[in-house]
């Protein structure tokens, strides 16, 4: 009886340390294709969030669309390092998320 009461004890414990806790998916991978740069490169694309580099920086605009690694108050902007502008009729420039 003591061996099937710890035997329970045991399955009870493994079966409530797998529920986990609400923030599993803190910090996890977004499966959407992503276009991001570094600091002196051009827009690459790349399979999830967490396939993008440290330090690049999230490219948006045109063809590439909006903001998703960024979160959600990003916005797009002009990219400051390419000589693109839609002030002078760039239509599809890239941009950055700020």
């Amino acid at each position: 009886m003591k061996t099937l009461t710890l035997a329970g004890w045991v399955l009870g414990a493994l079966l409530w340390s797998a529920c986990g806790s609400d923030d599993d998916d803190e910090g996890a991978c977004v499966q959407v294709t992503v276009f991001a740069r570094s600091a002196t490169g051009n827009c690459s694309a790349y399979p999830s969030t967490c396939d993008v580099p440290a330090g690049y920086v999230e490219c948006c605009g045109g063809v590439l669309g909006g903001c998703v690694a960024s979160g959600p108050d990003a916005r797009c902007v002009d990219d400051p390092t390419d000589s693109c502008s839609p002030n002078t009729g760039g239509a599809d420039c890239p941009g950055v998320c700020d």
